[in-house]
């Protein structure tokens, strides 16, 4: 027996988890429960609830993907839609977040320079006990590692500390770079490859 429906489901074009659910009864009649879903961060696509349909066997054959295409076709677009929004979000902030930064440490120095030129004496760094220091250095790895769980890895990449402020972990520090640089271009590029 020869049957079409893989390929009606190729011919959608759609990336993702099809979910499909076939109870019978005593009747010989069929109900169907199908859900599409993508791989989107956002918690909201758990409120889409599964197209179901019932029939016989022939009306399901002769009517099932005409009544699933168009459903189907706008969750896709809507979860779609979602995922580029919640990653623009996260962008926006993490680019707000590194404005904020670069402007304050100016502000800082500006604020450093002029006291320097008042006083005349050149003002020592303020000193960072080891604990704060570890401390700081565990909480920002510690978010890392949250942002990586979320495939967040270009914001992870911009709170992850520098070699500079801890020479000491060169080596983690240069591999976790590495990973989340080579994660983040992977990440996108199965985007680009999904929206288009």
């Amino acid at each position: 027996m020869t049957t079409n429906f893989f390929q009606n489901i190729a011919s959608l074009n759609l990336k993702g988890v099809w979910k499909l659910v076939i109870t019978t009864d005593d009747k010989g009649n069929f109900i169907v429960s199908q859900l599409f879903n993508t791989t989107c961060g956002d918690k909201a696509v758990n409120l889409i609830v599964p197209l179901t349909l019932s029939g016989t066997a022939g009306e399901l054959d002769e009517s099932f993907f005409d009544k699933v295409t168009e459903p189907i076709i706008k969750s896709a677009g809507l979860q779609v839609n979602m995922e580029a929004h919640l990653k623009s979000v996260e962008e926006a902030k993490a680019a707000s977040k590194l404005e904020q930064d670069k402007k304050n440490k100016e502000k800082a120095q500006a604020t450093a320079t002029a006291t320097k030129k008042t006083a005349d004496v050149e003002l020592p760094e303020p000193k960072i006990s080891k604990e704060e220091k570890k401390k700081i250095y565990d909480e920002a790895m510690e978010q890392v590692t949250e942002l990586i769980k979320k495939f967040k890895f270009s914001e992870a990449l911009s709170i992850l500390p520098t070699i500079e402020e801890h020479p000491n972990k060169e080596n983690e520090l240069k591999k976790k770079r590495q990973y989340l640089e080579q994660q983040a271009s992977l990440y996108e590029k199965a985007l680009l490859n999904y929206n288009s």
